[in-house]
């Protein structure tokens, strides 16, 4: 029996819509934000390993081409920077779960000791930068004699 204020079939579409609604929010916590649009830049993973010569920096970069990286050396500072581009499969309806991180990325590391910046070298293979940074050598310490006057 319908009552003036309610229509059966609006109640059914409540109902359907209450459905939709929680089969969305259920999806959410799985959800990541899209760090182009929401965040400036992400941060790729790094190791800085030290060895009595050297330093050795290895970037996770899977998916960023060599040519939209920048490697930068002034004195102990180390810049790296870049992007990842999005990529999107052909035929996408729905995405339902973003973890990658695309766009700009930075980092900036202050290496303990001084590099000899000729001796510098990166490559890039299997999805990782490994960056080569020789320490540089001092002079030699020498003895001063020392003489009487």
């Amino acid at each position: 029996m319908a009552g003036p204020f309610r229509d059966d079939d609006d109640f059914d579409e409540v109902l359907v819509m209450r459905a939709e609604m929680e089969r969305f929010f259920s999806h959410l916590p799985r959800w990541k934000k899209p760090s182009a649009v929401f965040e400036k830049a992400w941060k790729p993973l790094c190791d800085v390993h030290e060895c009595p010569e050297h330093f050795i920096v290895l970037m996770d970069l899977a998916g960023v081409d060599e040519n939209e990286v920048e490697v930068t050396l002034h004195g102990r500072v180390l810049n790296i920077r870049g992007r990842r581009n999005p990529i999107r499969p052909a035929g996408v309806k729905n995405t339902y779960l973003l973890e990658v991180n695309y766009g700009h990325f930075e980092r900036t590391f202050e290496l303990p000791a001084d590099i000899d910046s000729e001796g510098t070298r990166a490559v890039y293979r299997r999805g990782f930068l490994e960056i080569y940074l020789p320490k540089r050598r001092g002079r030699n310490p020498r003895n001063v004699d020392i003489s009487e006057e």
